[in-house]
Formats: C-alpha cells, structure tokens, sequence
C-alpha cells in the first residue's frame, strides 16, 4: 500500500493508530528519501531555547519519517520544518509544548549518546539511515520517546493537511496528492485562527 492510499484509507482512525504503524509505512513506501532542508536558510534561532542543531534534529527526523518519493511530497515539500517553526514560535502556542518538544530533540541526542558511545561528536545527522532508523526505534519505547515521535508526525500531518495561510501544504501540494478539495472560504492571512 502506497502512503497516499494508507492515509487515504485511515483518516477517520488515524488518530488511533500508533506512531511505529505510520513511520513502518511510510519508510516502506517511500525509501530513504532527502536528509534534510538547510536548516540555516530556513530557521532563525528563536526566544524558545532551540538552537539550530536541534532544528536539524528535527528535520532529520521529520525527513525519515515522511521522506520526499518520485509520487509523493515528503517533509521537504510539505514545508515541515517552517510550519513547526512558525507554530512554536507563535505567542498563543502552549510553553509546555515547545518544552516538550525541546526536551525530547534533547533526550534523543542523549540517546544517540547511550547507544553509540563513539558518536559522542556527532549529531543525529551525521548517523547513516539504518543507524537512525534503529535508534529511533528504540527511542520509540521510552514512553517520553513514543510521546515525542507522535508529536512529530502529529505535526507532519498537520503540514501536510493544514491551510497554506499557515506555511505547510504550500500551493495545496498536500491537497493535490490526497486529490482533497479544500474547503470555501480559505482563511485570510489576516484571520488565522490565533489572531481572531
């Protein structure tokens, strides 16, 4: 099953199927896609404590979970890291969900630590795809882990899905692939939900 047909045929229970179901499929069904977004171009270092080696950890993240394919937008296309950049630096955004989300990009380089005594330089992006892969599932079964990966493709889906006024889906790309016809009136820019 192809990753348009899988979301497709779970929307209405996809909140009840388990991050580990959702990354197996999407990994099955797209390869080992891109790496990640310039990190630097994209992201300025913001008020929340994050700094650019935890929005490449992100994004690295975001990219094996959701990878580019030859018929389908990944991560990249879908604008996933600005549209989770854009939601945790907005003022109405919950601080103890930018903590969370802080906190586990933390917890997972502390991991990667653990696991791999000898990358004590290195990132989660210098790790090659099956050293990734295998320490995220890992991550997976601390329950702070689990909580943190589903936040991620929580956040994913929502780039993938949401209004471009919000900076996923740009031009509908996510729309388009669904084959969804949004729905009448769009948001104004001007009328985001956080400045009504």
């Amino acid at each position: 099953m192809d990753r348009r047909t899988f979301l497709l045929t779970s929307s209405g229970s996809l909140a009840a199927v388990s991050a580990a179901d959702i990354q197996a499929r999407a990994i099955v069904a797209a390869g080992a896609g891109v790496d990640a977004v310039d990190v630097d171009a994209e992201i300025k270092i913001d008020s929340n404590g994050f700094k650019l080696d935890d929005w490449r950890t992100i994004s690295i993240v975001q990219n094996h979970l959701f990878p580019s394919d030859t018929d389908a937008p990944g991560a990249v296309e879908i604008n996933a890291l600005d549209y989770l950049h854009r939601y945790l630096t907005n003022p109405a955004t919950d601080k103890a969900e930018i903590q969370f989300l802080l906190s586990g990009t933390h917890a997972l380089q502390h991991h990667i630590h653990q696991a791999l005594p000898e990358t004590k330089e290195k990132q989660f992006s210098d790790l090659s795809i099956a050293q990734r892969e295998a320490l995220l599932r890992e991550f997976e079964q601390q329950a702070d882990g689990k909580r943190w990966l589903t936040n991620i493709l929580n956040y994913l889906l929502e780039a993938l899905l949401t209004d471009p006024v919000y900076g996923g889906n740009p031009d509908g790309i996510g729309w388009k692939w669904l084959q969804h016809r949004a729905g009448e009136p769009r948001p104004p820019y001007n009328k985001r939900y956080w400045l009504v």
